[in-house]
């Protein structure tokens, strides 16, 4: 079996279209990941 360019047309067409919505909800959720490890380590350094 051999892979074409052909066979991903749909996948990257469906991965184009949706990126406006995949990107902004991927970032919130990587931001929140981020303040969750790093506000306790701020409000241990402050107590």
């Amino acid at each position: 079996m051999e892979l074409t360019s052909a066979m991903f047309s749909g996948l990257i067409n469906t991965i184009t279209s949706n990126l406006g919505v995949l990107l902004p909800v991927g970032l919130t959720i990587m931001g929140i990941m981020v303040a969750v490890s790093l506000i306790p380590r701020i409000v241990y350094k402050f107590l």
